[in-house]
């Protein structure tokens, strides 16, 4: 009875043991993270059930987010997706971290037509 006592005492310490020479693990909260600058909403489709925001990198490349998707190389994830807007937060931050992103403009609204530029025929080709 009592070398099992001294064996559990044994094997219970070695789950609680470690590496005295590593550092000890850090929190896995992250004090502040940067912005995703140079990205830009182009738009979001679908219905209310299932919406698909569409994203341009930096780089120029075409993004296609669903909720909870993680913005590509970065700690930002959808968190909320709407007919009208996107919002991101920061996975692990301290102080929560969000930012919204809306859509301009209605559901039908067009460019005014003094703010199209108009093509201009030079006087040689007539």
């Amino acid at each position: 009875m009592r070398s099992s006592a001294w064996l559990l005492l044994l094997c219970s310490s070695l789950a609680l043991a470690r590496d005295p020479f590593q550092p000890l693990a850090e929190g896995v909260c992250q004090p502040q993270v940067a912005a995703p600058d140079g990205w830009r909403l182009q738009g979001i489709v679908g219905s209310s059930m299932h919406y698909v925001a569409w994203l341009v990198s930096p780089q120029g490349k075409s993004h296609r987010l669903t909720s909870l998707a993680m913005l590509p190389h970065s700690p930002w994830q959808v968190a909320e997706l709407t007919a009208r807007s996107l919002i991101l937060r920061a996975t692990q931050s301290c102080p929560p971290q969000q930012i919204t992103w809306v859509i301009k403009g209605g559901f039908y609204e067009k460019d005014d037509a003094h703010l199209l530029p108009v093509p201009q025929r030079s006087a040689e080709g007539q």
